[in-house]
């Protein structure tokens, strides 16, 4: 086992979690990321593509006094590009959660040494359920939202763990997403908390990657505004296109953080109902001294 090993087996407070997490993409982001992109990174690619062409008919190829002659084929695609990038977005929130889970399932497996074999085959035999998950979280937390916002992070709060559950304990859908619900079960302030400060900071960091893309729009209003014959659309150029792109990679990519704390909320959990790894510590301690006498 590595001196510097990260133990998800345990309990731990909110500090510890947020550490924790840094300490891991510090020890493994680079190989992670690795997988990430060879994983996941065409999905990706397939919801940037989505958007350019989401952004392209919206426009008008970027041009609004173009627009006017076909509005029925116009609504059409722009149905057509939203739905590419829903589909697309979910496979890879799917592909995602299942890469860096199975990177930390292989990597408690192997004392702190993901086979990146083992996390393709577990990505691979795990992501219809996982898109199955995707659907079934984001329909239910979206129902919650919709009746009223505090339904919709009550029940996004229980169900983030819906995915850690499936991979590291391999229960079906269903099993999974009623098994939350047991898990958080007197735990849920804590763990919205968590959720709370951990989104904090993901939006902190992933606004980095915004900014030019803001400082560019920004820029374009204040230019557009001095012309007056200027054509709204001409601020949706593709350099605008092209910095929101990138501000949408370190978005996506970024996720890996969440994933990651939410696995950490996991193992907190469970082993506070469970004892789970104490159990296994201490049976390890066992066979050794068996193994000495």
């Amino acid at each position: 086992m590595k001196n510097d090993y990260v133990n998800f087996k345990k309990q731990r407070e909110l500090g510890s979690i947020l550490t924790d997490t840094f300490k891991f993409v510090r020890l493994e982001g680079k190989t992670l990321l690795g997988l990430i992109l060879k994983i996941a990174g065409p999905a990706l690619l397939i919801v940037l593509l989505a958007y350019i062409y989401y952004m392209q008919v919206t426009m008008g190829s970027f041009d609004l006094l173009a627009v006017g002659a076909s509005t029925e084929v116009f609504g059409l695609d722009i149905v057509l590009a939203f739905f590419l990038m829903l589909i697309s977005g979910v496979a890879f929130y799917a592909l995602m959660y299942g890469t860096v889970l199975q990177y930390i399932k292989s990597y408690i497996k192997n004392d702190g040494n993901a086979i990146k074999e083992e996390v393709t085959a577990g990505v691979r035999q795990s992501f219809w359920s996982l898109l199955g998950i995707s659907f079934l979280v984001g329909l239910i937390s979206g129902i919650g939202f919709i009746l009223c916002v505090i339904p919709g992070i009550y029940f996004g709060t229980i169900l983030a763990t819906t995915y850690a559950i499936h991979v590291f304990e391999n229960r079906n859908t269903t099993d999974s997403i009623s098994y939350s619900f047991e898990l958080i079960k007197g735990e849920w302030w804590i763990t919205f908390a968590t959720y709370l400060v951990i989104l904090i900071l993901y939006y902190m960091i992933t606004i980095i990657f915004s900014l030019p893309g803001i400082i560019y729009s920004f820029i374009n209003i204040f230019t557009i505004s001095q012309e007056a014959t200027a054509n709204p659309a001409d601020m949706f150029d593709w350099i605008y296109v092209a910095l929101n792109v990138l501000g949408m990679i370190g978005q996506y990519l970024l996720y890996a953080l969440i994933i990651i704390s939410t696995a950490l909320v996991y193992f907190n959990l469970n082993e506070r109902k469970n004892f789970t790894g104490a159990m296994e510590t201490i049976e390890t301690l066992g066979k050794r001294d068996d193994f000495n006498a």
